[in-house]
């Protein structure tokens, strides 16, 4: 070997090395920056992450189990311990879950039920009854295309290795790149990560917004802050949570609260029923999710019929529902309705089981709710798992 032919060698490896180095900075950089924002599987997805941690503790229970499975709707608007109260009442021990993730689609909770399914089989146990929530505008086009930048990471959060190889169909480069994701990146994408920044440095043109008048405004304020004491001096050594197991999934109930707490919550949800407030929450659920016109995307329709599917897997009883809708602020034009009668014949026929509207429920007004779609705590909550309780007390 010459001495030109080692010289080359000994710059070409430190021009590796340089880059290595380079590249390595650069990357515990990104990271850095992302932990300090929150962009991980518990900042992105905390109440999921923190309710499948919790499944083993749930499925060793001995008592029959109803889980409630949806949305942020479900979230919102069903009452666990409630509804076990209420079946006690009548003679029947029960433990209930919520299981209602907000920023999900069918596609993702497909995914989430797999997981559950799993740990209930893994045990050889199952659900007395399985309430599954059927969201028209987590079903459409708009709500799959806003989606587009997390798609990879929450796979890598929610699916298992098998199921990201099959996502692939042979890609190499695309199974690389997720399990790239998964085990290097701490499953945040480039894409979900440049989207956030993007965002922040370009952000969207601004939405013309309604105001309320600043009395409104000085006293939403002043209860909001009244209300978060209260519930400091309700729950002095509470940890607060996104998904609590102690809560089973939901939140607390008026039994929970001093009759103060539970006064100045109620004046508070009514400063947020403002005509502007409501208003600017359509106006959001009608760009984020096309709330009105419900145009479904296909493979969302065909994931939520597989959700179905997985949960007949280990649940004695499976029922889907619609929850209750604002109809004071959330109306659909006969095309729209149309639509959501095809998609509803669409997953009947694919599940074999009809689904229960919920949307017009008699014994939920408008005033039950705390924006435009979710119903408000202490007051909507309430009523509705009442209804769930009579609905389905005789299949418990």
């Amino acid at each position: 070997m010459n001495s030109s032919t080692s010289s080359s060698r000994k710059i070409y490896g430190k021009i590796l090395l340089g880059v290595g180095l380079t590249m390595a900075g650069a990357w515990s950089v990104l990271m850095m920056v992302a932990d300090i924002v929150g962009a991980n599987a518990e900042g992105v997805m905390g109440r999921v992450v923190q309710a499948r941690r919790a499944l083993p503790q749930i499925v060793s229970e001995d008592k029959k189990q109803v889980m409630v499975f949806g949305s942020s709707m479900v979230d919102a608007g069903f009452s666990p311990r409630l509804f076990d109260a209420q079946v006690k009442a009548q003679g029947k021990d029960i433990k209930s879950y919520n299981f209602g993730f907000g920023g999900l689609n069918p596609y993702f909770q497909d995914y989430l039920s797999r997981r559950i399914r799993e740990a209930y089989q893994g045990e050889d146990k199952r659900l007395k009854l399985a309430i599954i929530e059927f969201n028209p505008f987590q079903t459409t086009q708009t709500r799959w295309n806003r989606a587009n930048s997390m798609v990879d990471s929450f796979l890598t959060m929610l699916a298992s290795n098998a199921e990201l190889l099959a996502v692939t169909k042979g890609d190499l480069n695309r199974a690389m790149l997720l399990f790239n994701i998964k085990y290097v990146r701490n499953d945040i994408s480039s894409q979900m990560v440049t989207t956030f920044m993007g965002r922040g440095i370009f952000p969207a043109e601004r939405v013309k917004r309604e105001r309320d008048d600043e009395a409104m405004v000085k006293r939403r304020r002043e209860l909001g802050k009244q209300a978060n004491e209260l519930y400091a001096a309700d729950f002095p050594d509470l940890v607060r949570r996104q998904w609590s197991l102690p809560l089973q999934g939901g939140r607390t109930i008026p039994q929970d609260r001093s009759a103060k707490s539970l006064e100045v919550y109620a004046e508070y949800i009514k400063t947020q029923q403002t005509a502007a407030q409501m208003t600017n929450f359509r106006n959001r659920r009608i760009r984020t999710a096309d709330v009105l016109g419900l145009n479904f995307e296909p493979l969302l329709v065909e994931s939520f019929i597989r959700i179905v599917e997985n949960f007949k897997q280990f649940s004695d009883k499976v029922e889907v529902v619609m929850l209750p809708r604002n109809t004071d602020w959330i109306n659909y034009s006969p095309e729209a309705q149309a639509r959501l009668n095809s998609a509803i014949a669409q997953i009947e026929k694919g599940t074999g089981l009809s689904i229960r509207n919920h949307q017009n429920l008699e014994q939920i007004n408008p005033q039950m709710f705390r924006d435009a779609t979710h119903l408000a705590r202490y007051q909507g909550d309430i009523v509705y798992t009442q209804f769930l309780v009579e609905q389905y007390i005789g299949d418990l």
